[in-house]
């Protein structure tokens, strides 16, 4: 969303209730070689699942305006993305970013949606749920 309070404000019009804004800090993004940080402002919705997530566009890459005001993902849990990731690649799909931890495993990984008629898959790594539902109860962890 390029107005993540508008957009907030507009999907509540459905109903939907959302957590307070946070920013979550993601130290190894890497998208075409390139590695960056950026700091992604984020809402999920109290009710789910699923959840909704509502994010502010950010930067020229995975998360910028030009993805903005649409479906941006749909995130699928898995417990080792990384090898699902592998297993997609070897069938034909393109991974186009992802999310690393200081160790080097992935906290998400994202493929390219020409491969699924426009849908971007996000493959997140499961235990990062554990997070998410901290946060939306209002908690802080880390994913």
């Amino acid at each position: 969303m390029n107005d993540l309070d508008a957009a907030v404000e507009r999907y509540s019009l459905l109903g939907i209730s959302f957590m307070e804004p946070r920013t979550v800090r993601v130290d190894h993004l890497v998208e075409n070689g390139r590695e960056t940080a950026v700091g992604l402002r984020i809402v999920f919705s109290l009710e789910g699942p699923p959840h909704w997530e509502l994010l502010q566009a950010v930067g020229d890459g995975i998360y910028g305006p030009q993805h903005a005001e649409t479906l941006h993902h749909v995130a699928v849990l898995d417990p080792d993305p990384a090898a699902r990731r592998d297993e997609l690649v070897a069938q034909g799909f393109r991974e186009t970013a992802a999310q690393y931890r200081d160790d080097g495993s992935i906290i998400v990984t994202y493929l390219d949606p020409a491969a699924l008629h426009g849908v971007r898959i996000e493959l997140i790594h499961a235990p990062v749920q554990d997070a998410i539902l901290a946060w939306i109860a209002g908690e802080d962890a880390a994913p």
